[in-house]
């Protein structure tokens, strides 16, 4: 007799096809995790970005971005907007600064600014690693049940040859049953780690017109020009009140 989780795992893993079964479950809950985040991430994102863009290109550059900056600000900011998205414009908003010409001027460029947006990419990658892991744990189940029922046939048969040579065919048999689950779970990740890769491609593509965009509709103001600007000035006010003293005198 084993303990009630041994005896568990051998009734599981006794049934035949159950490690074939526990395959194709992993290889489906692979399929079932593209198609769900290409529906629920992957799509919203892309079609979001491909509309920013569009938004922004039509604004007409550093002069239409500036007045029509309460619309887009709207847009970008929209609840429904991908979360990634929205937090990358707030940060992104709360930078920019009224230039001298009217237009809007940013420290920073966007790429600095927004966080990375390949979120749909980076959970396929994550999944891709847990189907790894769960195909390894059916697998070693699959083992251990495979060896328990061995242990016990042998212990029955008394240690007598047939007995022995027959309960190690079985463990081989139902053994190696057992490795598909492992195949099926590296296969899944191959897989899901093309598909993110593929997906980050994309959406890397797709940010770099964004980022290119929203730079070119706003002057570039890095703090070191910022700072060199205010130091001219003061020079300036410097001189100025230096004039007026000699007048006065």
């Amino acid at each position: 007799m084993h303990d009630p989780v041994t005896d568990l795992v051998v009734a599981l893993f006794s049934q035949p096809g159950v490690a074939l079964w526990l395959a194709a479950a992993i290889l489906a809950f692979a399929i079932y995790l593209i198609a769900s985040s290409s529906w629920l991430e992957q799509g919203p994102l892309v079609r979001a970005l491909i509309e920013r863009c569009n938004l922004l290109s039509s604004s007409g550059g550093p002069t239409g971005f500036a007045r029509q900056f309460a619309a887009l600000d709207q847009r970008f900011a929209s609840s429904s907007s991908p979360p990634a998205l929205v937090r990358g414009w707030k940060a992104y908003r709360a930078l920019l600064a009224v230039a001298e010409d009217g237009g809007l001027a940013a420290a920073f460029p966007a790429a600095e600014v927004f966080e990375p947006l390949d979120e749909p990419a980076r959970t396929l990658e994550w999944w891709a690693n847990i189907l790894v892991a769960v195909g390894l744990m059916v697998t070693f189940l699959g083992i251990v049940a495979a060896l328990s029922e061995t242990s016990l046939a042998i212990a029955a048969s008394g240690g007598a040859t047939g007995g022995a040579e027959h309960a190690l065919l079985g463990l081989l048999a139902i053994a190696a049953t057992k490795f598909w689950t492992s195949i099926a779970g590296v296969l899944s990740s191959i897989l899901l780690r093309l598909v993110a890769r593929h997906r980050r491609r994309r959406i890397e593509a797709l940010q770099a017109d964004l980022f290119q965009t929203l730079d070119s509709s706003v002057n570039f103001a890095p703090p070191e020009r910022v700072m060199f600007d205010q130091l001219t000035v003061l020079r300036r006010i410097e001189s100025l009140l230096a004039g007026s003293v000699r007048l006065a005198s």
